[in-house]
């Protein structure tokens, strides 16, 4: 089955694809889906998981562009995709590290917020959870390492990763569902 065929039926579709929304209550028609975002300009890392924490989709990419505003562009192009996953449920973003400073900090907040409205108008639900908070979610300790993060992720749910990033954007998507299993 082309991976794109697949893809649809999993609930993920591309972004020039959308989807006419016939019955307006997704969740008869497939289970919901929960996502973990941990944006960066090198390693921004995305995690689709459904209900029963399978992973529908990780992606993994960073912008090679000098000036801040392509960067931004060349980012959303690889994100934008979320809003069009059906069935969606929530979206957990790991918040800007409030320790860093200079430009930095500035050019974090400018991805946060442009993935912050992405998510308002499209009317979907986000959490920014505190990079402390992931950790003490992951570890039971809120300064964990980012070692530390992989082995207990994978002690934790028996998923390894070779990137960290892409681990914490899998826990992100965990915290997601562990939201919406209490709301149950």
């Amino acid at each position: 089955m082309p991976e794109n065929d697949t893809k649809k039926k999993l609930g993920v579709i591309g972004a020039a694809k959308k989807v006419e929304n016939k019955t307006n209550d997704w969740s008869v028609l497939r289970d919901p889906m929960f996502v973990g975002m941990d944006p960066s300009y090198n390693g921004f890392a995305i995690v689709v998981l459904d209900k029963d924490a399978k992973i529908i989709e990780k992606k993994l990419f960073g912008s090679i562009s000098k000036e801040v505003e392509d960067r931004l562009v060349e980012l959303e192009k690889e994100y934008k995709f979320i809003r069009n996953i059906m069935s969606l449920h929530s979206v957990c973003i790991e918040g800007p590290s409030y320790g860093s400073n200079g430009a930095f900090i500035l050019q974090m907040g400018a991805l946060h917020y442009m993935i912050r409205l992405m998510l308002k108008r499209a009317k979907i639900d986000f959490k920014v959870v505190a990079p402390g908070t992931l950790k003490k979610f992951v570890t039971g300790n809120g300064r964990a390492k980012k070692d530390l993060m992989l082995l207990k992720v994978y002690k934790k749910w028996g998923v390894e990763f070779n990137d960290d990033n892409l681990a914490d954007a899998y826990s992100l998507a965990r915290f997601a569902l562990q939201e919406y299993l209490n709301e149950r």
